[in-house]
């Protein structure tokens, strides 16, 4: 029998159904491989599915019947018959690379969920690409009007909506939408037909990506520097082993231990420039979208290749066509957050993870992956290196690098020769109220700001809280105004006088008295210059007698502001950035040096390159010091010293300040040391002992429920589940005692989102043993029906313990 004459069957994963379909193919249908997304007959109606294997129809009905005697895994077939044939298939590219396929099956495994759920994660919806549009002037419009002067004075007489049509379209510096010129005529179509049969304008049809691009062309670029003449004998060196590992052409982790400022983005794009040069692909993930703007406007100068943008902001009909161009290989460089871990690049010859200690690399919701550690992963399946920087990397890889798992790259000093600018603490404690210029701001911090501001300097200042005021609090009995649906205080944000849960984002007005005791005292009552009452007692001001607690960025803005009114100050916090091109509005005016003062939370410390920063200063440095994480004294160092990289990276040294009442913390003294190797072997020696990550490994379960008491009842009932298949899994293996159960209990955030919420943590020091046990709850949780509304979601190496 000739190979064109066997007919074919393909495995296909359908949403829905837990395991995968097998169906034959017809001879129209030959073709389809692997990674295709295909419409198939489920029962009496279509639905779309993902091919995951292609095997000869003979070799597919033998299998089937094997099911009933025989156990089979995850990849089992169902039932096939010559009737189930594919009725369509929807898209004539793959949804995905079947190259990719080892990559999600690995990620199945080792998270314990479905190959079908990370799938579901990975593929982006197909949509269709909006498209609107533009008008711009025509290519010799100019010479037209120089021919015939009165050509616009003619208009304005016959067809002055023409006319003005036509003057704001050459007077703008960008093509633009037509929803933009329907102030000038409610319908401006028509008239722009006419200037366009004319020969006046050109009427362009342009596709949602590629109106952000056009857009970004017109933009402030965030990115201004110059390609360095040559590398710094630390890069070269440290390229020069990236070229090996090149040159290789196989699995290579290094981890780039570089100080901030080292240069460590200029290794990458030589790195990337190499890859493309011989006809390969890159893939660049970010921890931040904070980033990109920045990322995308050096790459893209430096590159001069297009580069597909993935990451949350990006729309679904522009996300697709990103996906598809890297699908058709007609892009090459992917670049975003997270999701960007699965962009289907054809040929992939590098990875690239920045900040690689970044905790938003792991998801929060639904299905738990690591970017980081599934990036390590496509690089080894696509037999590649991959680089992990960072200028404090996660302790998980330099557990790796002392395991000699992963290569060590460093870049000890700044690529400018400054130095790092070491942090300076000041201790509050031994400052007296009254002498504090504002509530936040040190005498220390005021004087060495005022001296920036008159030396022509920019300031950063970290404040890892947003809003005016943490929470309000009565006067008269001590109640703080929570979140109905959370544990926790609701925020006061002045600028737009509202009560906001960062937590479940649930807003309300302030109150104008306590709610909770409504005493007449807690009513703040008019008085004279003397202290006493006016006619009207009772008047109660906007919030009453519930006092302002705690700061937030909004605050230490408006204490800043008075402290120096004629500062131009800026705010970059969730709040200020949630508008389209906000980050580079920040980034450009910090780079323009329209601002002086930039105030932020932790997206401040992300990396970004401000050369006119003298000064950093962090208002308080034990936000987060004691949350009970056993991970909050490596994060609060990485921010610290993050944040601390932004101040002297242009022509001026910086200089850090950090207010603190806590000054001999072993955590602070260790970012005013620069010791980050004696830091990390401190906390690996006190995680060891306690058997927690990297030295050990973790699995944690959190059981919600509506019901404070279904909560709890559901966590006792996983626990119990659970503590029997660790018995059955030890008694198998005859290792007893190497995992241990512990809970449940509330967790520290114990209501969220209007669910209480228990925990329960496994230890084990093997990965196999967890992702075991991710599996069966994973399963077995979709057959908790005794209960009316639980979710016990599953966390293998759990990055949030709140």
């Amino acid at each position: 029998m000739k190979p064109s004459d066997i007919e074919f069957a393909a495995k296909v994963l359908i949403s829905g159904v837990p395991k995968p379909l097998s169906y034959s193919l017809g001879p129209a249908h030959q073709h389809v491989q692997p990674g295709d997304e295909v419409t198939v007959e489920l029962g009496r109606r279509l639905t779309t599915g993902w091919v995951i294997e292609k095997l000869p129809l003979e070799k597919a009905v033998q299998s089937a019947q094997k099911v009933e005697t025989s156990p089979v895994d995850q990849l089992q077939l169902l039932h096939v018959t010559p009737q189930q044939r594919l009725k369509q298939v929807t898209a004539s590219a793959p949804a995905f690379q079947a190259e990719q396929l080892p990559l999600f099956q690995w990620m199945a495994e080792y998270y314990g969920v479905s190959l079908l759920e990370v799938l579901e994660t990975a593929v982006p919806k197909r949509a269709h690409t909006k498209t609107v549009v533009c008008v711009r002037a025509a290519d010799d419009v100019a010479v037209r009007l120089q021919e015939e002067p009165d050509l616009l004075a003619t208009l304005s007489r016959r067809a002055p909506v023409q006319a003005t049509l036509l003057e704001c379209v050459l007077a703008a510096d960008a093509p633009l939408q037509l929803a933009e010129l329907k102030g000038f005529s409610k319908n401006p179509l028509g008239p722009l037909k006419a200037l366009a049969a004319r020969g006046l304008l050109v009427l362009d049809r342009v596709s949602q990506s590629a109106l952000i691009g056009m857009e970004n062309e017109q933009q402030e670029r965030v990115y201004h520097g110059r390609t360095p003449n040559e590398l710094t004998p630390r890069q070269a060196e440290v390229l020069a082993q990236i070229n090996t590992a090149l040159d290789a052409g196989q699995f290579s982790p290094f981890l780039l231990f570089g100080v901030t400022g080292s240069g460590k983005t200029e290794v990458y794009l030589r790195a990337i420039q190499r890859v493309l040069a011989e006809g390969g692909a890159a893939l660049v993930i970010l921890p931040e979208i904070s980033l990109t703007p920045q990322f995308v406007d050096q790459f893209q100068a430096r590159l001069n290749t297009p580069i597909a943008l993935l990451h949350s902001q990006v729309g679904p009909g522009a996300r697709w066509e990103a996906w598809n161009s890297l699908l058709q290989g007609e892009v090459r460089v992917a670049l975003g957050a997270r999701s960007s871990v699965f962009a289907p690049l054809k040929n992939l010859r590098l990875v690239i993870v920045d900040e690689e200690h970044e905790s938003s690399y792991k998801q929060s919701e639904g299905f738990r992956y690591h970017a980081r550690d599934v990036a390590v992963m496509r690089a080894k399946f696509s037999e590649c290196p991959v680089l992990l920087g960072s200028a404090t990397p996660s302790f998980e890889s330099l557990v790796n690098v002392q395991r000699k798992r992963y290569g060590l790259l460093e870049l000890p000093e700044r690529a400018t020769s400054r130095p790092v600018p070491k942090p300076e603490l000041i201790d509050l404690t031994k400052i007296k109220r009254k002498e504090m210029p504002s509530p936040t701001v040190s005498p220390p911090l005021f004087e060495a700001i005022r001296e920036t501001l008159e030396a022509k300097g920019q300031v950063v200042i970290l404040y890892n809280k947003r809003g005016f005021a943490s929470y309000l609090q009565c006067e008269s009995c001590n109640e703080v105004i929570s979140c109905p649906d959370c544990s926790l205080p609701l925020t006061y944000h002045k600028a737009r006088h509202i009560l906001l849960c960062h937590y479940c984002g649930i807003s309300q007005e302030p109150p104008e008295a306590c709610p909770l005791c409504r005493d007449p005292r807690t009513a703040r009552v008019e008085t004279d210059e003397h202290g006493a009452p006016l006619e009207t007692p009772g008047t109660i001001a906007s919030v009453g007698r519930l006092e302002h607690r705690g700061a937030g960025t909004e605050k230490v803005v408006d204490e800043l502001a008075s402290l120096f009114p004629e500062a131009t100050i800026i705010r970059m916090d969730r709040d200020t950035v949630g508008t389209k091109g906000a980050y580079r509005r920040i980034l450009g005016s910090m780079r323009s040096g329209e601002a002086d003062i930039l105030v932020g939370t932790q997206m401040i410390a992300k990396g970004h390159d401000l050369p006119g920063v003298t000064l950093v200063g962090v208002i308080d440095a034990d936000v987060g010091l004691h949350i009970p994480d056993f991970r909050s004294s490596e994060k609060i160092y990485q921010l610290i010293t993050q944040a601390s990289g932004r101040a002297g990276r242009g022509t001026e040294a910086g200089r850090v300040l950090v207010q603190t009442r806590e000054p001999h913390h072993p955590t602070l003294v260790a970012t005013v040391t620069g010791r980050f190797k004696a830091f990390a072997r401190y906390e690996l020696d006190y995680r060891k002992k306690l058997g927690y990550p990297p030295l050990g490994r973790l699995l944690r379960l959190i059981v919600s429920s509506p019901s404070s008491a279904e909560a709890r009842t559901a966590a006792a009932v996983t626990r119990d589940v659970l503590a029997n298949a660790i018995e059955l899994q030890q008694s198998q293996d005859g290792e007893r005692g190497r995992t241990l159960l512990l809970g449940p209990a509330p967790a520290p955030y114990e209501r969220l989102r209007g669910r209480y919420r228990w925990h329960l943590l496994v230890k084990s020091p093997s990965a196999k043993t967890l992702s075991e046990l991710a599996r069966m709850l994973n399963q077995w949780r979709l057959q908790l029906t005794q209960f009316q509304d639980v979710r016990v979601a599953v966390d293998v190496d759990p990055v949030d313990m709140l």
